[in-house]
């Protein structure tokens, strides 16, 4: 039987006043289209940046006051199927229901379990067929508060395409909790269910412009990624396994203030991110600025076009400076081999991160419309389905494909604050040594 959330005799009812005027998600949709642009070299930012909207603290009061050290937005990570391979840290039992002022919702199994946070398919508590994912992290005893920051950055991208539709946070004596939308298999699962360990070309170009899109929109929110990799886009379900999500923003910063001004760099910054993918500043303890987030995106894509990183069976856990050598070295005498069965525009494209300066906004358009002219050249149209939408029989293998490319965290004792630093008010990187391993698993039905 389920039970009800108690605590010293009453049932909890939060208040929580991040879900006021939170509605229902609406049902399903068809896939994202792609528009066709321009191929021409000297396009200009299609979009102007806007200023980053951040929710104040008093609308995060519920989640409690404690300042966030990180996050860790887990959709999924196992070894095998939904099965977590380690106990809830929250103790909450199926069955559960979580009573707040935006719904009830029925907690129905434990989907991922990591070091410091659960996630839970819960359902609408009135109709089971309306299913989300529940974020739970315990109050006391928790080495490093995850949720605050979720919640900051899925409300300053609210109502944007490619992000999970945030429906409530609130808290109990024992947890705090965040309902949001529910999605499907990320693209690393996605990319080793199918027998070459890549995508097609036609779908890794279709796949590279949404992520990057979704990069854009949380730029001009004013937020970094700071762990861009395939394994934190994640598809849709149903009818919307043609749109990417961007998922876990466990190690996301404000790098920019509320009217638009771009911090200054820090002497000194934490060595984190995962190891395949992080950027060269980064190993080398710089700040990052969007260009490393790019950085992490290029990585990325030669990994959905190709198979595997050169890199990817290093321990960056020992040798992070070999897999840093090994991220020179394309850009070197390894360059040619690197770049074998990239279209050539991407020999481009890594130029031109490389060129970026820390205070430059991304040519995102410029990007595109390279990408464009790659599929042209290959006589690629961008609108044909997507791998797993042409063999269903993908999206069901990647239910039981096991989880690679934690995120790390080694910040060698070097904090991402200070006195002066922007991330005093939400969150710091100040963990000695933090290596962090956790597990996922894809959220689903």
């Amino acid at each position: 039987m389920g039970s009800t959330s108690k605590h010293d005799g009453g049932i909890v009812q939060v208040t929580s006043s991040v879900s006021r005027d939170v509605k229902t998600p609406p049902v399903m949709g068809s896939m994202e289209t792609v528009a066709p642009q321009a191929t021409s070299s000297t396009l200009k930012n299609a979009n102007s940046p806007r200023a980053p909207y951040l929710p104040s603290r008093e609308t995060l009061k519920d989640l409690g006051p404690e300042l966030i050290t990180a996050s860790v937005y887990k959709t999924a990570k196992s070894s095998q199927s939904t099965v977590p391979s380690r106990r809830p840290l929250t103790t909450l039992e199926v069955g559960t229901t979580i009573t707040h002022k935006a719904g009830r919702w029925k907690v129905m199994r434990n989907i991922a379990t990591g070091p410091f946070s659960d996630v839970f398919l819960v359902c609408d508590a009135d109709n089971k067929k309306r299913k989300y994912a529940m974020k739970c992290e315990r109050v006391e005893g928790n080495q490093r508060p995850v949720l605050k920051l979720d919640v900051l950055v899925l409300m300053s991208v609210k109502g944007s395409v490619g992000f999970p539709l945030f429906i409530a946070a609130g808290r109990t004596k024992i947890y705090r909790y965040c309902v949001m939308q529910l999605v499907g298999p990320d693209l690393g699962k996605l990319r080793r269910s199918l027998v070459a360990k890549r995508f097609s070309v036609p779908t890794a170009l279709r796949v590279l412009q949404q992520t990057l899109r979704r990069l854009e929109v949380l730029h001009d929110a004013g937020w970094l990624c700071r762990d861009v990799k395939a394994p934190n886009f994640a598809i849709g379900l149903g009818q919307e396994n043609g749109v990417v999500y961007m998922l876990d923003f466990g190690f996301a910063r404000k790098f920019k203030d509320a009217n638009g001004v771009i911090y200054p760099p820090r002497e000194a910054a934490a060595l984190l991110g995962t190891f395949q993918y992080t950027s060269l500043a980064s190993h080398g303890h710089r700040d990052q600025s969007p260009k490393d987030d790019l950085e992490s995106w290029f990585y990325m894509a030669a990994e959905l076009l190709k198979g595997p990183l050169p890199w990817s069976k290093i321990d960056g856990h020992k040798e992070h400076k070999t897999i840093m050598a090994r991220k020179l070295s394309i850009r070197a005498e390894g360059r040619a081999e690197f770049m074998c069965g990239m279209p050539d525009e991407f020999d481009i494209i890594l130029s031109m991160i490389d060129q970026m300066g820390f205070f430059e906004r991304p040519q995102y358009q410029l990007i595109h419309s390279l990408i464009d002219q790659a599929a042209e050249k290959l006589d690629i149209t961008l609108h044909e389905p997507l791998d797993w939408q042409q063999n269903a029989r993908v999206l069901r293998k990647a239910e039981f494909v096991g989880e690679l490319g934690e995120s790390n965290l080694a910040s060698m004792k070097m904090g991402e604050g200070g006195e002066d630093g922007p991330e005093n008010e939400y969150s710091s990187d100040s963990t000695p040594l933090d290596i962090e391993n956790s597990t996922k698993v894809t959220l689903k039905h």
